[in-house]
């Protein structure tokens, strides 16, 4: 048992020298089991163990038994010992879930916070080739797909689970030939959560009826399809990196024209790993909001739709963007005197004007963002401003609507609206980032020039 016990922690890099590891111990078999097998290979792998035990508030009498007998075991086995009270009933509603969710979610949270309290670098848990398989039964009845059937993962980040690849059948046998006490939890044969009706029920039933090594076959399955989890993973991955765009931490676009030249499959996983990467997590998404993003994906530019967690996708010409929330940009409205330094706060943009003599002017230093213009064409007073109606900007082919010129360009109507303009009345001199007006080029009977420069 210590030796494939120490082969799955080999197979797994889950322990390295010098390690400070966290153990989740209730009291069970499985836990007392991990808790005596890492004992045993402590010394000889130099690693360190803090034990943490919760007690959830649930069984009263039993519960603080069951705390007491570990913490005693902790001091009789010289490791460190940790006791955490909560209330269960409390937080499953506050977290509007069920109490064996809710449990499962604290004890992940107080094992890291152990884990930071200590500076440990591992949290060690007892699931077992058993517990694989009713995770797997579990997940089958719900209609996952590969990620879910996949199962337990030995490593997951900092946790370990060296005891994955041992049934409990082989644990209880490790118990009671090392002399092993540990506590029976009294729930875990009540049929009221969905594991112990699987557990008590389902398997034995299988086990008896059509096939006797049914959790080892199941187990076996998982790791088939953990295999060719990652290997998709990986694969989506690499296409999704091919076709961003642009990203931050609350944005993200992907060429759209590539994202549909993939088949189905990828293009799920593809925006399952966009949505973790926006939102953290996939809870509250749901298969149809999934196929609702590739429908989208398929239309036309200008569509949109909302999902959980303020999520919003759309389509603007060939690109799929993803972004949290909507960004409404204020309209503002300044007048520019000559010479002048002005910062636009709704866009964080300093705009500074000067006006030049002909000789004094060399178009050397102009770029995207440096304009300059023939003073003496401009017939009203100056501003910057948001788009309005009736805008419009005069090209080499003529007098154009700026709703015409931005069509045209190609700027998402998003876009648009953010887009300073450099304007006399309602004739725009520069479209700021894009595009400057003919009609007020400089030309050789130029006398006065006016210099735009637009920085951050």
């Amino acid at each position: 048992m210590l030796h494939k016990f120490y082969n799955t922690i080999k197979k797994y890099n889950m322990i390295t020298m010098g390690d400070k590891i966290i153990v989740g111990v209730s009291g069970g078999a499985d836990s007392m089991c991990l808790l005596h097998l890492l004992k045993e290979l402590s010394n000889e792998l130099d690693f360190s163990i803090t034990v943490v035990h919760v007690n959830h508030g649930l069984r009263g009498k039993d519960a603080q038994e069951d705390a007491e007998f570990v913490e005693n075991i902790c001091k009789e086995w010289g490791i460190a010992f940790n006791l955490y009270h909560i209330d269960i009933k409390k937080e499953a509603k506050k977290r509007k879930c069920s109490e064996e969710e809710a449990g499962r979610i604290l004890r992940y949270e107080i094992f890291e916070e152990e884990r930071k309290k200590v500076n440990g670098n591992k949290i060690a848990i007892a699931h077992n080739m058993n517990d694989q398989a009713e995770t797997v039964l579990m997940q089958l009845f719900r209609g996952s797909g590969l990620k879910g059937l996949g199962g337990i993962s030995p490593v997951r980040g900092n946790i370990i689970r060296p005891l994955l690849e041992i049934t409990r059948e082989e644990i209880e046998d490790y118990c009671v030939k090392n002399h092993i006490e540990y506590r029976h939890d009294y729930t875990n044969d009540l049929n009221i959560y969905t594991r112990n009706k699987i557990r008590n029920e389902i398997i034995p039933l299988i086990k008896e009826n059509i096939n006797p090594n049914i959790v080892k076959t199941l187990y076996n399955m998982s790791t088939i399809i953990k295999e060719e989890d990652i290997f998709l993973d990986k694969k989506a991955k690499s296409l999704l990196k091919e076709a961003i765009e642009k990203e931050t931490k609350n944005y993200l676009v992907i060429n759209n024209i590539k994202f549909n030249s993939y088949d189905d499959v990828i293009k799920k996983r593809i925006i399952r790993i966009i949505l973790e990467k926006l939102i953290g997590s996939l809870k509250d998404i749901a298969s149809k909001h999934i196929l609702d993003i590739i429908e989208l994906s398929k239309k036309g530019t200008g569509k949109k739709i909302n999902l959980p967690k303020k999520l919003v996708v759309k389509t603007q010409y060939d690109e799929l963007i993803f972004q949290l929330g909507e960004t409404n940009i204020q309209n503002f409205f300044y007048k520019i005197d000559i010479p002048s330094s002005l910062f636009i706060e709704e866009i964080g943009l300093t705009i500074e004007t000067k006006l030049l003599n002909r000789e004094k002017f060399t178009l050397f230093n102009q770029d995207v963002y440096t304009k300059s213009f023939d003073y003496d064409k401009i017939e009203g007073s100056l501003c910057i401003r948001t788009r309005k109606p009736g805008d419009r900007i005069i090209l080499k082919n003529g007098n154009k609507k700026l709703k015409d010129f931005f069509i045209d360009s190609k700027i998402p109507r998003d876009e648009r609206e953010k887009i300073p303009l450099l304007a006399d009345g309602n004739k725009i001199l520069w479209v700021i980032g894009y595009r400057y007006s003919d009609a007020y080029k400089i030309t050789a009977n130029t006398n006065r020039i006016l210099q735009v420069k637009v920085s951050k």
